[in-house]
């Protein structure tokens, strides 16, 4: 803001009289004009930090996230997922809060998708049981939902008396005659629920059951190394990937299906049209091999003992130890103090993969 000041100033004011008549000659005042700066007065603006209703919320037990706390005692439910080039693409599986994946016979994986709060009208394609993905139920004290199993598969089943809804001896999913069988079986929320009903089985959690993950917003990961990627090149057949968005600070899916390993690889999930995306990776080593004698060429594994591993969240990754002491105790994994491992809240992926084909895993 300036004021103008307008001073006159009299430079002078001369009266000749000189003996010859000449005129008086006066000067005409000169105007100055004075600049006063006024310095400018700037309103400060108080941040208003954005509060977030957490009324009715708590943790969910699977990622550290808030959900609806009236199911976060709610036994979790499990679902068996094909994962072959027929399968694709599945659909409700981006709602899962926990994804597996490991070997089955002939090179192929099969995912077994893990949901605190299952949802949606149609999840699959539905496939068979093996018998260590029990062990990944058992991990969460989950319901163990399938359309048939292996021979090892229906035994442990019996032996562990595992709490299960198979779509080949009930109404848990049903078929979609636009896709061919056997990857055409379908789960709905409505249909588990009433099953898991019918069957009586427990709804609640085990009070005594303890959660297998521990998650922080504040976590200090011992010696990271940076990584963007990570390749599990699992068989000549089956090859996947994970890349790091720094932007969003998750990790992008991606899996080749063939051996040619053609197209784009984005793994997308049908319903939203959206690749998965995870923000925890663990890649958790373990013994794997062909059953002896079996004419399918079925796998097993050693899942009941300790190991190595990895973690990757935020563009970082650590190793890891790994143990499963029963098959009713969750497994639990640690960082190289041999303390319990800490992840951010969110989504997590874990591949089991096999110790002997250590050199097909790959980190960039």
């Amino acid at each position: 803001m300036k004021k103008r000041v307008c001073i006159w100033i009299l430079l002078g004011l001369m009266t000749f009289s000189v003996g010859c008549g000449k005129e008086e000659v006066v000067e005409e005042p000169e105007i100055v004009e004075v600049v006063e700066e006024v310095p400018e007065v700037v309103e400060e603006v108080e941040e208003v930090e954005e509060v977030v209703d957490l009324t009715g919320k708590a943790p969910n037990p699977l990622t550290g996230l808030y959900i609806d706390e009236d199911v976060i005692n709610r036994r979790p439910v499990g679902i068996v997922i094909s994962n072959i080039h027929n399968a694709i693409p599945q659909i409700g599986i981006e709602d899962a809060d926990v994804i597996y994946e490991t070997l089955v016979e002939g090179g192929i994986t099969r995912l077994y998708a893990v949901y605190q709060d299952v949802t949606g009208d149609k999840i699959g394609p539905v496939r068979s049981a093996r018998h260590y993905y029990l062990d990944f139920a058992f991990d969460f004290d989950a319901i163990f939902v399938h359309i048939g199993g292996s021979p090892q598969a229906y035994d442990a089943i019996r032996k562990l008396r595992a709490p299960n809804l198979d779509a080949m001896s009930s109404s848990v999913a049903y078929k979609d005659p636009s896709r061919k069988s056997p990857h055409s079986t379908y789960a709905t929320k409505d249909r588990i629920m009433e099953i898991w009903e019918q069957k009586g089985y427990r709804t609640e959690k085990d009070p005594a059951f303890v959660n297998k993950f521990d998650f922080s917003e504040e976590i200090k990961l011992i010696d990271p190394e940076k990584v963007e990627k990570v390749i599990l090149d699992f068989s000549s057949y089956h090859y996947a990937w994970f890349d790091y968005d720094a932007d969003a600070m998750n990790y992008k899916r991606f899996q080749y299906l063939n051996y040619k390993k053609t197209g784009t690889g984005e793994h997308i999930d049908e319903g939203t049209g959206q690749q998965l995306v995870f923000d925890n990776i663990i890649i958790q080593l373990a013994s794997v091999w062909n059953i002896k004698g079996d004419s399918a060429g079925r796998m097993d594994m050693n899942l009941l003992t300790e190991g190595d591993g990895y973690y990757l969240t935020r563009g970082e990754m650590v190793p890891i130890t790994w143990s499963k002491k029963s098959h009713n105790e969750p497994t639990r994994y640690f960082d190289v103090n041999g303390d319990p491992l800490i992840m951010y809240p969110g989504k997590t992926w874990i591949s089991v993969f096999p110790t002997n084909r250590t050199d097909k895993l790959l980190f960039e």
